[in-house]
């Protein structure tokens, strides 16, 4: 009855993997092959045609940079706030748990707007700040140069809000005669957060990091809505996302874009199976119950012994 209720609760989500995971990388497999007007040869010579393109190496660069600014700094103020939220037991705290989703909704489109209103100096409510700092034009702050600090605000404005939530969660899962322990041994707010709070939601942060970093590789929509509407051309390639698109819908290239969407799901898949082996996220049930009550003990007995 177990098992047969278990294939029941896994059927549909695997139909939907099957569907909507599985059959569109098969045919983007086949599509990256074809024969298009670049190659009329086809085959593997499109993934080739994709990384001596020169629109590739500077789109690499950006998300790269992007990357290296975005999931350290997501993973780091998440964890930062989502203590600081757990720290604190106030009634007010449950409308400030509210009002950490509400970015979450300004996305797309509307960020931009939202985005472009608040850095353009002409109608920025801010707009004494930025004149007080010489920035009287947009061109000041909306150029190339500056893009990758603005897409990274954009990205964790609207993301950090949810995740501080998820990770606020996580902490309320640690038990609390844990905790109580670890006091009893003399540790601090501090010692307690850092020593046996962050051990304990270790594998929520790994999945968050991989899921941002994921998303982040795919960036598409604000540089392309920024070199559409506000900014016409700013943005143009700017990511690899950018240039797949261009590659389908701009030059007629499928099998480009399908072998450039390829490289982007491999570049994925080896980072997360990386996060995931140098850890013990998916480690066995069993050990995962035990584990974290011996982690809690080992990390009460430190946080302890360093008073």
């Amino acid at each position: 009855m177990g098992a047969l209720s278990g294939a029941l609760m896994f059927a549909p989500y695997f139909i939907l993997l099957i569907a909507f995971g599985l059959v569109p990388v098969v045919l983007a497999f086949f599509t990256a092959l074809k024969p298009s007007l670049a190659n009329p040869a086809g085959g593997f010579q499109n993934y080739l045609l994709v990384l001596q393109d020169f629109r590739f190496l500077p789109a690499l660069t950006n998300v790269a940079t992007f990357l290296v600014i975005y999931v350290p700094l997501m993973v780091v103020v998440v964890a930062f706030m989502s203590l600081l939220l757990d720290a604190v037991r106030a009634r007010w705290t449950v409308s400030l748990r509210a009002a950490y989703i509400v970015p979450a909704s300004i996305s797309g489109a509307v960020a931009i707007l939202v985005w472009y209103f608040m850095l353009e100096p002409t109608y920025s409510p801010f707009a004494p700040l930025l004149h007080a700092l010489g920035i009287t034009e947009g061109s000041q702050i909306w150029n190339t140069g500056n893009l990758v600090w603005i897409f990274v605000l954009m990205a964790f404005f609207t993301g950090a809000g949810n995740w501080i939530i998820v990770q606020y969660g996580s902490l309320q899962s640690i038990p609390d005669d844990i905790l109580e322990a670890a006091r009893i041994d003399g540790a601090s707010s501090w010692q307690i957060g850092l020593k046996i709070k962050l051990p304990l939601i270790r594998r929520y942060l790994i999945y968050m990091a991989i899921l941002t970093f994921a998303a982040g590789l795919q960036i598409f929509v604000e540089p392309y809505l920024i070199s559409s509407t506000v900014y016409p051309g700013l943005a143009d390639n700017w990511s690899l996302n950018q240039l797949s698109y261009s590659f389908a819908f701009e030059s007629a290239n499928l099998g480009a874009s399908a072998a450039l969407s390829l490289m982007l799901l491999v570049v994925c898949i080896i980072a997360a199976l990386i996060a995931i082996f140098r850890t013990d996220f998916f480690e066995e049930a069993r050990s995962a119950k035990t584990k974290p009550k011996k982690e809690a003990r080992r990390a009460a007995m430190q946080a302890g012994s360093a008073i």
